[in-house]
């Protein structure tokens, strides 16, 4: 599903900031609010769900509605 989008940064809190995932890759990756994200930034950032985490979600099917 390799796919490219643009977000926006929301004000969050003194200072923070935080940004969404659209629903789909929500279902599509079986994840759910509280989950765990790898940011790596290395001249790009890159957002994947937690090694541990995708591993589990494969093995099980996503919650799709």
């Amino acid at each position: 599903m390799p796919t490219l989008t643009i977000r926006k940064l929301i004000k969050f809190g003194d200072g923070g900031v935080v940004i969404t995932v659209p629903k789909a890759w929500i279902r599509y990756y079986g994840l759910r609010a509280g989950d765990k994200l790898e940011v790596i930034a290395d001249g790009e950032l890159i957002i994947r769900p937690e090694k541990e985490r995708l591993s589990s979600s494969r093995r099980r099917k996503p919650n799709c509605k």
